[in-house]
């Protein structure tokens, strides 16, 4: 009888390229769970990990995944400690919470103290406190990216002033992070800014949001003396003083790459020359301005006259403008820096725009379509790429519905207004119903690419949002305005406590959630508060982090967050 030698391949005898295959196929998470083994290191596969090892993103993921990641960064003898970090509360809008609240001060001043690169997305006040709280050990940190989530129209306008105190005094204060030399940050309504801040001489690339121009000129004026690279976005272009800066001089003087994004009709041209008078070094200008009251941007030899007498050594100017057409016409061609013009009406007006190209003209191109509205004609031509236009569309009509498989062929979220009566494409993965939405109708037509689905009114009861799970079955990322009727909160509510009992069962809904996301007004917490049984496991998921699924409810706070 012959004997037959099986050989037995195992993981280390394949090749890193292969592994590296493998890893393709595998969420960032998957892969550290796979092979990154702290207690039994095998250096082999440590190493060709490494980009999953020091660059941490926390964002689409699952409560048990979390905790494992969690493992990994308490590790007692050989901790994860990640260069770049990014918390993303876009779907699970509790991440930042649940990382500052639940993990160690010591852990999160040992990880802080070897970041080069923070990134926090959609984030809240508190988060801006904690940054505050740690920003002594934040010594190595070079790159730091804050988006602060919208404030909701009766929330405490006293959060958005207290955000720009927390961030000016991470960057322009006594103990600011000095290290940085790249910052991001975005906050509805602007950035305010004041004369008392103090320079941050380190800072190289700005990339800000800023409330008005007012807070342009201080930023300016001596407070990133170098600066090489600069974007801007303007809320308002309102000048509190009512005058232009005085006795302007070269305060950026290794400013060489500038982009300023406007969409107030106040931006005028003298505005424009007030700005380019702090930059005369400038090689790269881009400029967006969009629906502006002021012809002069749309005579070309006035604009080329402005920047051949402030910026002599200009190299490329990117430009695209907006301008509703009165009675009176100065629209003249550009010769040095030739543009396209383009005609168009939008609700019985006529509009000129005005843009270079090629558009994008590269990377940090972030030059807009004026108008996102579907079923509304380019004003721009084919030579326009589609990367150039915005992600998402506005839908008003139900017609303009097949204007998705057309020209807005490229976007992938839907904000709209009515009822969804046909097949989306493949490639919209959010939708999101505003506020007028009607009734939603039953039987509707099933998007099964819809992974994330936010509805903005409240639902009228909890046969509506069965609807919607019949509708969109596939969401893992929810956010819903439950009603205000007590019986159908309570149904809605146990629905998700109920939830994996019900999965045993085979009956329940959004088998695939993640997170679900609800605001609750007065009436809803003493509807909640009068459900004993129901408040006791509200209470009980939000007192212990060792729960499988975790529960972000705090009386008085508006908002509830169920992580799965």
């Amino acid at each position: 009888m012959k004997h037959i030698r099986h050989s037995i391949t195992c993981l280390f005898d394949l090749p890193d390229e292969i592994l590296l295959i493998i890893c393709r196929y595998l969420s960032p998470y998957d892969v550290l769970y796979a092979f990154y083994t702290p207690s039994e290191p095998e250096q082999r596969l440590h190493r060709m990990i490494l980009d999953h090892r020091t660059r941490i993103k926390i964002d689409e993921i699952q409560k048990n995944e979390y905790d494992h990641l969690f493992k990994l960064f308490s590790h007692s003898e050989t901790p994860l400690r990640p260069k770049s970090l990014i918390l993303n509360n876009e779907h699970v809008t509790c991440l930042t919470y649940y990382y500052f609240s639940y993990t160690p001060e010591d852990v999160i001043r040992s990880m802080f103290s070897n970041l080069k690169c923070l990134t926090l997305i959609d984030c809240l006040q508190e988060d801006l406190q904690y940054l505050n709280k740690y920003i002594e050990n934040l010594t190595e940190l070079q790159y730091l990216h804050i988006v602060i989530r919208r404030r909701d129209e009766y929330e405490d306008m006293e959060d958005l002033k207290t955000c720009h105190i927390l961030f000016n005094q991470l960057l322009f204060n006594e103990k600011q992070i000095s290290s940085i030399h790249t910052i991001d940050y975005k906050i509805y309504n602007g950035l305010l800014l004041n004369k008392s801040l103090k320079s941050h001489d380190n800072l190289r690339s700005v990339n800000l949001v800023l409330q008005t121009i007012d807070d342009l000129y201080i930023l300016l004026n001596g407070l990133v003396p170098n600066v090489q690279m600069m974007i801007i976005k303007l809320c308002r272009s309102t000048i509190d003083s009512f005058h232009y800066p005085q006795y302007v001089r070269c305060t950026c003087p290794r400013l060489t790459d500038f982009t300023l994004f406007d969409s107030s009709s106040d931006f005028d041209v003298d505005d424009m020359k007030s700005i380019l008078a702090y930059m005369t070094n400038l090689v790269i200008l881009t400029l967006s301005i969009h629906f502006t009251f002021d012809p002069l941007f749309c005579h070309g030899p006035t604009i080329e006259s402005i920047l051949n007498e402030y910026l002599p050594h200009l190299l490329q100017f990117h430009y695209t403008i907006t301008h509703c057409i009165g009675q009176r016409i100065l629209i003249e061609n550009f010769v040095q820096w030739p543009m396209n013009v383009k005609y168009y009406h939008v609700e019985h007006l006529k509009w000129v725009h005005i843009y270079s190209l090629p558009w994008p003209a590269n990377k940090n191109d972030k030059r807009q379509f004026p108008f996102k509205g579907a079923g509304l004609k380019p004003s721009v031509s084919s030579d326009v790429k589609r990367s150039a236009f915005r992600k998402y569309a506005i839908i008003t009509d139900c017609n303009k519905f097949r204007c998705l498989n057309t020209e807005f062929d490229h976007v992938c979220e839907v904000i709209s207004s009515v009822s969804i009566d046909i097949k989306l494409p493949f490639n919209i993965y959010k939708v999101v119903f505003s506020s007028d939405t009607p009734p939603f109708p039953i039987g509707a037509i099933i998007q099964s690419s819809v992974y994330h689905l936010i509805v903005e009114r409240y639902l009228l009861d909890d046969y509506e949002m069965l609807r919607l799970a019949h509708q969109f079955p596939h969401v893992k990322y929810l956010n819903l305005i439950l009603p205000s009727n007590k019986h159908s909160l309570i149904n809605c509510l146990n629905i998700f406590r109920d939830r994996k009992d019900n999965i045993k069962k085979t009956s329940c809904y959004w088998t695939k959630l993640i997170c679900f996301s609800t605001k609750l007004d007065s009436m809803h917490r003493a509807n909640i508060a009068s459900d004993s049984q129901l408040y006791d496991w509200l209470n009980q998921y939000t007192t212990s982090k060792d729960q499988k699924n975790f529960i972000k409810y705090v009386n008085p706070s508006p908002n509830l967050t169920i992580w799965y």
